[in-house]
């Protein structure tokens, strides 16, 4: 009985993680890529919201920021692609 219900547990953090990824997919749309705003500018309007950028990836459909913020804490930020939207921010606790 103890491990149905860890499985149960488990299988609904699962489910919940797959559905905020497919949530900020939803929220990124599905932008061509010709109209993405470049790296370039992605890359200046996050250092003017003072993160220092560690790596810009591509996940989902949103650029994703890896970086850290003004107090030094590592941070992942999600945007939208053609907008700089923020869609999702994840850090240190």
């Amino acid at each position: 009985m103890k491990s149905l219900v860890l499985a149960a547990a488990l299988a609904s953090l699962a489910l919940a993680s797959t559905a905020k990824a497919d949530d900020d997919h939803f929220r990124c749309g599905n932008v061509p890529i010709a109209d993405w705003m470049t790296e370039a500018d992605l890359r200046s309007k996050v250092v003017a919201m003072g993160v220092e950028i560690r790596n810009v990836e591509i996940d989902d459909g949103c650029y994703e920021v890896e970086g850290r913020n003004k107090d030094g804490r590592a941070v992942e930020i999600r945007f939208h692609p053609q907008t700089a939207e923020q869609i999702s921010v994840d850090g240190d606790d």
